[in-house]
């Protein structure tokens, strides 16, 4: 495998910026001004062919007078002229580029015949390429910043990719704001070239980054983003938004980046099985991302909940539970010890601590802290309340006609010193995220912000962080989730679906292909005549199933070609007669008769730029009904069809149920990946429909099958 393009392009030593002018109200010469002043110790060549110095920086009129091929080119110029001097960058050695430069692919067809043009060139020349229609990159540890926003923000640790450009630069500020650092951010923009699963891959071989946060429009290469997500989040955690999974979404998405999007089950079963942990907005992929980055890994699911306030102890505790956290109650010896320090018989010791509300901040700022994180009894905390400065400030003007004091001094003398809370963390190996409803503008919020401590704007926030601690917990602990070895293709298979027509598959065809593959379906036979149907009937055993099996009629029940619990050969005969009178030309099938107490779904589908789509659900009358399935991507493993399984609402009903037998998940699980090898073996298999698959004694039984040959 070639190496990842990003090392170079996160690691120049020198930059040319195509577009780059003395006029500060143009991109080219903020995302040129931004480089200059981020700290940038390389080189910086502006190519500008009216000045002869463009922001200080000596100018060059064309590509062809720069004095070497630099590292990276950065073009922000009209799009008509990208291929121009995406060329003669390639002529003279140049083998990285950023193309911010829009007007391609997400504007229509003359857009994505200039796109195909760039991306021709490059190949031509051997070079990679970010973009277009992208914002620029950032990397905080060389330093550089090629967007179009300023940066103040000290070296960080979360690794950031977005298909929107205003997620990696114009949110700088506000980031900076709330103590979240970016170790690298990387707009992709149309991903042309270079993609979000190339950058995912970068994050995951980086050393400065601790976490990864993604914005996602749609995947194109969903097989190789669960190869590397699911390698990468067994160490290191990675968060994700998606915005593709609605009809308003998916065409925003196309005409801002040309994302190919999918609908939002699929991606849920590609992040459960990548072990990516999905949140609902951009500012979760920001602050839960940094929490991930900036603290220790979580060990186990015993959380300490300390507070000021018993509501927001309350909301915090109630939203870790209902992520699988626990809250347990406190040992007595860690109870009689938090107990010095509470101010009255009101306050709680259990878990939440709850001092209610009080002012003088050593006990919950150190002294009951280091009693938590000394505890073999927890594993992270929680803590809301610690306000100081924010306080007094807004305090200050009720009594400062009360008293002759320096407000500026009253306020100041309300500083906490906290340099050994914001240590605690490192020292014990343990996570601590902080709830406070002031801002910046309190010396506490500031300085735990400025020490990396993540700091929330309300209690349940910061749950819903120490909760996605804890999914990283279970997705470093799950087994082996990559797919079980190669299976050689079934000649019986092999022969059915060569020698079939396109469309639909008949049923006994199909079933003779889910055999060759290990899969479990009904004892039946094709016959022709009354007199064979019975015959066959006694040999299968009553009672049986008699049903029309024709490739014109996939949905058989509604229009009375399926006869169940057929008992002696009359029944047989008459429904034998029944069907070939409505259907003369049609196959006749007898099964045997399958009597369960529970009925699944499995299927095949396909979405863009995803490999066979496996799902497994409720099935027979509630599959429509109750719609509780999930999926995955094929080929799958057996931790796969576990998660599957688990995945489900009504899992109970895999377990012993009202006097029924266990399901055999053994047995299931086998069903599940020998359909995922069928679907890699024949793509030429549109979808597949195995419904219902029937539990009798245990053991899953496929009755009905579909498949559809394209």
């Amino acid at each position: 495998m070639s190496p990842n393009p990003l090392h170079a392009i996160m690691n120049p030593s020198s930059i040319a910026v195509v577009g780059a002018s003395n006029t500060i109200t143009k991109m080219g010469a903020i995302q040129c001004l931004n480089l200059i002043k981020s700290g940038f110790t390389g080189e910086v060549m502006p190519v500008n062919p009216d000045e002869e110095t463009v922001l200080g920086k000596k100018a060059y009129p064309s590509v062809l007078d720069l004095p070497h091929a630099p590292d990276i080119a950065v073009l922000v110029i009209p799009s008509r002229l990208v291929p121009e001097i995406l060329e003669k960058f390639g002529k003279i050695g140049t083998r990285f580029a950023v193309v911010v430069t829009a007007g391609f692919k997400e504007t229509g067809d003359a857009g994505r015949a200039r796109e195909k043009e760039i991306v021709s060139i490059a190949r031509r020349f051997g070079m990679r390429f970010i973009g277009p229609n992208c914002l620029g990159i950032l990397n905080t540890h060389l330093p550089f910043n090629i967007t179009v926003m300023p940066t103040r923000m000290s070296k960080g640790s979360l690794g950031l990719v977005s298909q929107s450009g205003t997620y990696v630069a114009q949110t700088l500020p506000y980031l900076s704001g709330r103590g979240v650092r970016l170790s690298k951010a990387i707009s992709v923009g149309n991903e042309a070239d270079i993609d979000i699963v190339d950058c995912l891959e970068y994050l995951g071989e980086d050393d400065d980054t601790r976490a990864i946060g993604l914005y996602i429009e749609g995947i194109r290469r969903a097989g190789r983003f669960l190869e590397v997500a699911r390698e990468i989040t067994k160490t290191k955690p990675v968060v994700a938004q998606y915005v593709g999974g609605t009809e308003a979404g998916a065409r925003s998405g196309s005409s801002h980046t040309g994302a190919m999007a999918g609908p939002d089950y699929v991606y849920d079963g590609l992040f459960e099985q990548a072990g990516v942990i999905r949140v609902d907005t951009i500012e979760e992929v920001y602050t839960i991302g940094w929490a991930l980055a900036a603290q220790p890994a979580l060990k186990g699911p015993r959380i300490a909940v300390l507070t000021n306030s018993g509501g927001p102890g309350t909301a915090i505790a109630n939203t870790l539970n209902r992520g699988g956290l626990d809250v347990p109650v406190f040992s007595e010896d860690v109870q009689k010890e938090v107990s010095r320090y509470l101010p009255g018989s009101h306050a709680s010791a259990k878990n939440p601590v709850d001092l209610t509300f009080h002012v003088g901040m050593d006990a919950i700022s150190e002294k009951i802290p280091q009693i938590l994180f000394n505890s073999h009894d927890v594993d992270g905390i929680v803590l809301h309340g610690i306000m100081d400065t924010g306080l007094f400030t807004e305090v200050s003007p009720l009594v400062k006609d009360l008293f002759t004091f320096d407000e500026e001094e009253f306020i100041d003398m309300s500083k906490v010193n906290l340099d050994n809370l914001v240590n605690m963390p490192r020292r014990h190996g343990k996570p601590l995220l902080i709830s406070s409803f002031f801002g910046n503008d309190d010396h506490a919020t500031r300085t735990f912000r400025e020490n990396g401590i993540p700091t929330f704007d309300s209690p349940e926030k910061a749950a819903r962080a120490m909760n996605a601690l804890y999914r990283h917990l279970l997705i470093r602990n799950r087994a082996n989730g990559t797919p079980d070895g190669e299976c050689p293709v079934p000649a019986e298979a092999r022969n059915i679906i060569q020698n079939a027509k396109r469309g639909v598959l008949d049923e006994y065809r199909c079933k003779r292909v889910l055999d060759a593959y290990g899969i479990s379906t009904t004892r039946e036979v094709l016959v022709e005549t009354a007199d064979e149907a019975v015959e066959q009937a006694r040999s299968i055993g009553f009672p049986v199933v008699l049903k029309a099996c024709s490739t014109d009629i996939p949905h058989k029940t509604e229009r009375g070609l399926v006869h169940l619990n057929l008992k002696s050969d009359e029944a047989v005969r008459r429904a034998y007669n029944a069907v070939k009178g409505a259907v003369p030309h049609s196959p006749i099938l007898i099964s045997e008769m399958v009597r369960g107490d529970r009925e699944f779904m499995a299927g095949v589908s396909y979405h863009p730029g995803f490999p066979p789509c496996i799902m497994f659900g409720l099935g027979g009358v509630l599959t429509e009904a109750l719609h509780d399935n999930t999926i995955r991507i094929a080929p799958l493993g057996t931790e796969d069809t576990r998660s599957m399984m688990e995945s489900l609402a009504a899992k109970a009903l895999l377990g012993a149920y009202r006097g029924m037998k266990p399901v055999d998940r053994e047995s299931l699980s086998s069903l599940l990946i020998a359909l995922g090898r069928l679907a890699i073996h024949f793509p030429e298999i549109g979808e597949i429909d195995l419904n219902p698959i029937i539990i009798a004694d245990g053991k899953p039984k496929v009755v009905d099958a579909l498949f559809i040959l394209e």
